[in-house]
């Protein structure tokens, strides 16, 4: 006999177990995104002891301190394992199967049904809210927070039973550890202490020292932590808390959303929802004590997120959902063939939820990985230069690049292609997008340097370098838009110089007796020429030197250079003529020219811009 309960004990451990693996397997096969970056990040920042200690306990995203579940957790596995996912999910799925084995021993022990120990985890695991814990890891904190939530209840229940005191040691052991995990633990001791109030009143009074670290950490993090700024987190304690717990519950009970993104209709989410509302009131109305409790946890988990109506985020059910999976887990032990068959609609339409979710964040993930693997396979080749990467739409950009990823393969300075960051919401309340931003004027320039290269980016992520063709269009592009300039010194605009120019040096060019440019005409009258250059001090070693220049073959103006070593601006009238001209040839003229040592070629001016003044 012994021997057949022990059969039957790891069956009901194990069957729980299997049916999450089955409903979450793609989780296993999902990459990094988002802010795992940031997290996976934190390694380098620390170069001295005091580092360790503001990387594991100072404040970071909305004035979290989760050292266990995101600081621990991913200095840990990221040191040992580096880039690779696979270790993060397996621990995941493991702190997962912990929390069911404690979910079953639970719910047999509150409900006094076996079936009920093993339906509710089932249940729990078909939670759409769980999805994005077992896929993401920086959703691993709501994991991990269940899993000290649910060791101390089951500790606390040991105690009940046994009296032994070490349970309520372990318990609050547990509890406290919480604390790094997520700022939900809080409300252990009201799920604590309500349970007690129910179903064991002669402990109530000695879960109210619960209360205490609970009390502390809340007082600190309201008044000691500096508040976010994002206005998604801010709190509003009006009518709209009422709705927000609505539209968590017909979630965590119907997988209900607004829209239609895969069979199920809008209406199915809804209606599985007042469904299950109906026979989870019947429970409550016939179990009385324990079924009252089991809702209690939700609520109470919950209440802590009802004000953030303007952040409804779909796992903050996953722990509020283990009360309900408890009330489940009953009534389909007592009622199988009704509840039975809420059961099946709500297992339809959440595991059709959990597919939906695990696909996006499968294929986001999936396309930061071939864009950070690829640049890092292609490394070699631009080591040293800046990285222009085009193709990058704004569902990529925030999937993960606002915290940096490329860092982590070696890659600095990694831009966006000059003009595409106007597909891109700024979101300036998450750190913006300027770091990301580079000019086309200066992007053509690291690109005629050879400081720069360019990939572009394909729809599943892949990348492919673009460098000249690139180069190409972006300089047409360039010159389009700034048809009223031409810098003589810059390669881009050599399509724009005419005869009598020598090679660019240091950004400027010799003409020698006579030099043309073709640049756009202006568009109004009173617009001007503005000529910049240099006179050497050779140039005017024997005596002044007379600048002349004409615009379609007609004088517009002369200057006269005397100073050796002198840069000049030279404004220079434009003829009436010239307005509205679609191009124009301005000419400059030198009085003579002067030869310099070996050199054999007759040099008349340096010069560097031409452009028109007051477009």
């Amino acid at each position: 006999m012994p021997g057949w309960r022990a059969r039957w004990h790891w069956v009901y451990l194990a069957v729980p177990m299997l049916f999450c693996l089955a409903v979450h397997w793609l989780a296993l096969k999902t990459w990094f995104v988002g802010d795992d970056f940031a997290w996976l990040s934190l390694a380098p920042e620390i170069r001295k002891y005091n580092d360790w200690l503001e990387v594991l306990f100072g404040p970071r995203a909305q004035g979290t301190v989760r050292t266990l579940s995101e600081r621990a957790y991913f200095l840990g596995l990221g040191w040992l394992f580096g880039l690779n996912p696979l270790p993060f999910r397996i621990w995941a799925f493991l702190t997962q199967f912990a929390n069911l084995a404690l979910l079953g021993s639970i719910a047999r022990r509150v409900t006094g049904s076996v079936a009920a120990g093993v339906i509710a985890p089932v249940l729990w695991s078909a939670c759409g809210g769980l999805a994005t814990p077992l896929n993401w890891s920086s959703a691993y904190n709501e994991i991990c927070c269940a899993f000290f939530m649910l060791a101390a209840f089951w500790l606390l229940l040991k105690y009940i039973d046994t009296g032994d005191k070490r349970y309520w040691v372990w318990q609050w052991a547990a509890y406290l550890l919480g604390f790094g995990a997520l700022e939900l633990i809080v409300m252990y001791p009201a799920i604590a202490a309500l349970y007690a109030l129910l179903c064991a009143r002669k402990y109530f009074v000695r879960t109210l020292w619960l209360f205490l670290p609970a009390a502390a950490f809340t007082c600190w993090h309201l008044w000691g932590v500096p508040k976010s700024m994002d206005p998604q987190y801010a709190m509003h304690f009006d009518t709209d808390i009422a709705v927000t717990l609505v539209q968590y519950w017909t979630f965590a009970t119907g997988a209900y959303r607004p829209e239609m993104l895969d069979w199920r209709p809008v209406w199915l989410g809804i209606a599985v929802a007042c469904a299950v509302a109906l026979g989870m009131a019947a429970m409550v109305v016939r179990r009385g004590r324990v079924a009252l409790w089991c809702v209690g946890w939700f609520i109470l988990a919950l209440l802590p997120v009802l004000p953030l109506s303007g952040h409804f985020t779909q796992y903050y059910v996953t722990i509020p959902a283990i009360g309900l999976a408890i009330l489940g887990g009953w009534a389909v032990a007592e009622h199988p063939k009704a509840a039975g068959a809420l059961a099946l609609a709500y297992l339809v339409v959440s595991i059709c939820e959990i597919r939906v979710t695990d696909r996006f964040q499968y294929q986001r993930a999936r396309s930061m990985k071939n864009i950070v693997t690829g640049l890092e396979d292609e490394r070699a080749g631009f080591s040293g230069k800046r990285l222009i990467l085009g193709g990058v739409d704004n569902a990529l950009f925030w999937s993960g690049f606002k915290d940096d990823p490329f860092q982590l393969v070696g890659i600095d300075r990694v831009y966006l292609m000059p003009g595409s960051e106007k597909a891109i919401d700024p979101h300036r309340q998450w750190g913006g997008i300027d770091r990301f931003i580079l000019p086309l004027e200066n992007a053509l320039d690291l690109l005629d340097r050879g400081q720069a290269a360019v990939f572009q980016v394909q729809t599943d992520g892949k990348v492919n370098e673009v460098t000249p063709s690139y180069k190409v269009v972006a300089g047409a592009e360039y010159l389009a838009e700034h048809r009223g300039m031409v810098d003589v010194g810059k390669p881009l605009y050599i399509s724009r110089l005419g005869e009598g120019w020598y090679g660019p040096e240091n950004g400027f060019r010799w003409m020698g007796k006579r030099a043309a440019v073709v640049m756009g005409g202006p568009s109004k009258a009173g617009i001007r020429l503005a000529v910049s250059g240099y006179c050497p001090a050779v140039v005017v070693a024997n005596g002044p030197v007379e600048l002349t220049a004409s615009v379609n073959g007609r004088e517009a103006g002369r200057l006269v250079l005397r100073e050796p070593n002198e840069k000049f601006e030279w404004v220079v009238d434009l003829p009436s003529a010239a307005v509205g001209t679609y191009a124009m040839t301005v000419a400059v003229e030198v009085s003579r020219t002067t030869r310099i040592g070996t050199d054999t070629r007759p040099l008349g001016m340096v010069f560097g811009t031409f452009k028109l003044q007051g477009e």
